[in-house]
């Protein structure tokens, strides 16, 4: 039985692109025709050199080899071959004699990066770009973000390059007007980012993380994450309007010209200081916006039905008065625009019941609202 990984794929002068394998089981000759995991597809390709370290020299370490005609495992050993550019680290590498098992391993092989683009990758929709140093590696990872659920569009092996940046520059590109900051992120897992890379994405707004384990790259992206999104919610707060149904306490109006002061209560939905209102009962006409809450005789900024009676301080419309305009039969409701609906989507979903969800539907035909 004949086992071989790739652990390296590096340059070494005079012998060009070569790799680095640990041959577990079997034999390997010179002149053998190999079949290894590429970046482009299956490199099928014949063995011109086999070498090993001179006895207690370290691979790694730049000296002249020992070559052999043929080496029976188990060993590390450097292979020197044509087309080993677009090598994986990582991926098995097949001995094929006959053109049938060359064929056979092609597909083996081929199928392996399928099987980890359909489980893994999402080409359609927004993700971050996942690189790491060997294909074993990027498949920890690329699992536990899985489980995390934060999505993925692009996977490389090997350090991040320039090109790297610009791939995941054109990922956001292509993807929806809406994009999120944080998707314009490569997470890098035991690699290196060669300067030009670094410069380059730091100018282009593309975030690296950088880690040698996996729960440390996970904490700082979702820590980062996390600072996206309050940058978001901040940025959306000024369009979102939280819904809400009030209704006026009886005898219970302590101004009623503007500013108009009344009690009420929280029906429906949550009230907030700054929440704009109207009267759907009355065409829906604008009555200010909320400049204060003081729930038992002390300043809130927000308040729920549980809460029971507040009273409200209701700023910005001069013309408006209670008693004219509207009186304490009627209802006061968050005042909604599709504006204000798509910014609670955005920004706010997680935040919001289903009963407030279903008030903003019963709000939305209120208003009229496509």
């Amino acid at each position: 039985m004949f086992e071989c990984t790739v652990l390296e794929v590096k340059v070494i002068e005079g012998l060009g692109t070569t790799i680095d394998v640990v041959l577990v089981n079997g034999l390997l000759k010179v002149q053998d025709t190999i079949v290894l995991q590429g970046f482009n597809g299956a490199i099928v390709t014949q063995v011109r050199a086999l070498l090993t370290p001179h006895p207690m020299k370290e691979m790694r370490v730049k000296a002249e080899y020992i070559h052999h005609q043929k080496i029976k495992g188990a060993m590390g050993i450097k292979i020197s071959a044509p087309g080993l550019e677009n090598a994986i680290a990582g991926s098995e590498l097949i001995r094929a004699n006959t053109e049938a098992e060359i064929q056979a391993a092609k597909a083996e092989i081929e199928d392996n990066m399928i099987d980890i683009m359909d489980k893994y990758v999402d080409k359609g929709s927004e993700g971050v770009c996942v690189q790491a140093s060997t294909l074993g590696s990027l498949e920890a990872l690329l699992e536990f973000l899985l489980q995390s659920k934060i999505p993925v569009c692009s996977i490389a092996i090997g350090p991040v390059y320039k090109k790297d940046v610009m791939k995941a520059m054109k990922v956001m590109a292509s993807s929806s007007k809406h994009s999120k900051k944080e998707f314009a992120t490569i997470l890098a897992f035991d690699v290196r980012v060669v300067p030009e890379a670094a410069e380059f994405a730091e100018q282009e707004g593309i975030k690296i993380f950088t880690a040698q384990i996996i729960y440390h790259l996970f904490d700082e992206f979702t820590a980062y994450v996390k600072k996206c999104e309050d940058e978001r919610k901040d940025k959306g707060s000024t369009d979102a309007i939280f819904p809400c149904a009030l209704e006026i306490v009886k005898d219970a109006v302590f101004n009623r010209a503007a500013p108009i002061i009344i009690g009420v209560t929280v029906k429906a939905g949550f009230l907030k200081v700054g929440t704009p209102l109207a009267v759907p009962e009355k065409d829906n006409i604008r009555i200010g916006v909320v400049e204060s809450i003081e729930l038992n005789k002390k300043s809130v900024t927000k308040v729920y039905p549980k809460d029971g009676a507040v009273a409200i301080r209701i700023g910005g419309m001069p013309n408006i008065m209670f008693g004219r305009h509207f009186d304490e039969t009627n209802q006061i409701c968050s005042w909604q625009t599709r504006k204000s609906i798509d910014a609670l989507k955005e920004f706010f979903r997680n935040e919001l019941t289903m009963e407030d969800w279903k008030l903003i539907k019963v709000l939305k035909e209120k208003y009229k609202i496509e």
